[in-house]
């Protein structure tokens, strides 16, 4: 594959590429990098676009030390479509990714990695809220940061669509994959607790959980927002609250806190803890929030491991993007074009 040419792998194609391994070192790489740079992101972050037919979200990020950056194109409507767009430093195209897959094991990957930093000595039961695609990544991604995990307990709102996600996830993992009857016997015992939920109200209350307990939200709207009363220390992946998504953005939206409410409650980001730069959870018995919002960062580490193993294989589209062989310019007229409506 020529270094000017332009992949495009389409819809299925980077699925596989990137192992839980790969994944969760990666994050933890990028998260590193943000924590001493703390000048990967876009600004801002994250960049909204809204038309009658659907939602827009632009993230960009760029990891110096792999000479990549990009952008996580996003659009959420009757046609959801999740691509990355990966460029060198210079800006030069290198590749567009359809990412559906890709996001779900990077956002699974966080999780994983977030569990990693703040869940007490000695943790053995887990629970997940929720069984969709990105729910499918945790129980390998779980065994890999917490090794210690012997028992994983799962509850969504089809309770069998939990079963057959158990059955369908247990094999090769030493850790025990349970179905529970509800989220909240998911979570009574259990010293981690990762919601995944599509659910568009609360599945998850502070009463839910146990003592000393870490709780990690990925969700729209699934938790409670007296969980911010219950945690004696609360981390974020990224500390931009100025128009948060997730359990975040439905707290404000319902009044429960506020931007200024947030920034005075949160402790140091998950980045800086990662890097040994923060300290994470406190005391054995302390409870513990993460709300997770997802930094391009994280999609670009995995998006760049994608590209680099569709070169090797030669997969996807390739085009070249040297000078055309003319420029005659072949289209429409300019008469013509202002006629177009």
């Amino acid at each position: 594959m020529d270094n000017d040419d332009f992949l495009i792998l389409r819809s299925g194609e980077a699925e596989g590429l990137v192992t839980p391994e790969e994944a969760l070192e990666a994050v933890e790489d990028a998260w590193k990098d943000y924590a001493q740079s703390r000048q990967v992101l876009s600004d801002p972050p994250s960049l909204r676009l809204a038309t009658p037919g659907a939602q827009f979200r632009v993230k960009g990020a760029v990891l110096p030390d792999s000479g990549l950056a990009g952008f996580r194109l996003l659009s959420e409507g009757e046609a959801t479509r999740d691509w990355f767009f990966l460029s060198d430093l210079q800006g030069r195209p290198m590749a567009l990714i359809e990412a559906s897959w890709l996001r779900s094991l990077r956002t699974a990957s966080t999780a994983a990695l977030a569990a990693k930093l703040l869940v007490a000595p000695g943790v053995t039961q887990a629970a997940i809220i929720g069984a969709g695609r990105i729910a499918a990544h945790l129980p390998a991604a779980l065994a890999l940061a917490l090794p210690g995990l012997t028992s994983l307990r799962v509850a969504a709102r089809k309770p069998e669509a939990v079963e057959a996600f158990c059955a369908a996830r247990q094999g090769g993992l030493a850790l025990k994959l349970e179905a529970a009857a509800s989220p909240a016997e998911a979570a009574a015992k259990a010293g981690l607790v990762i919601t995944v939920s599509s659910a568009a109200a609360p599945v998850i209350g502070a009463g839910d959980l146990a003592l000393g307990a870490t709780l990690v939200a990925l969700g729209q709207a699934d938790v409670a927002a007296d969980v911010l009363g219950w945690a004696g220390a609360f981390f974020v992946d990224s500390a931009d609250f100025s128009r948060p998504g997730g359990n975040l953005g439905a707290w404000m939206a319902a009044g429960a806190t506020t931007e200024l409410a947030l920034a005075r409650q949160v402790g140091p980001d998950l980045g800086l803890v990662a890097a040994g730069l923060a300290p994470g959870r406190g005391a054995p018995g302390q409870n513990v929030l993460a709300v997770l919002q997802g930094m391009a960062i994280g999609d670009l580490a995995l998006a760049a491991i994608a590209w680099r193993k569709a070169r090797l294989r030669r997969l996807g589209l390739r085009f070249g993007l040297g000078e055309a062989a003319t420029a005659r310019f072949r289209g429409p007229t300019p008469r013509r074009n202002r006629s177009l409506r």
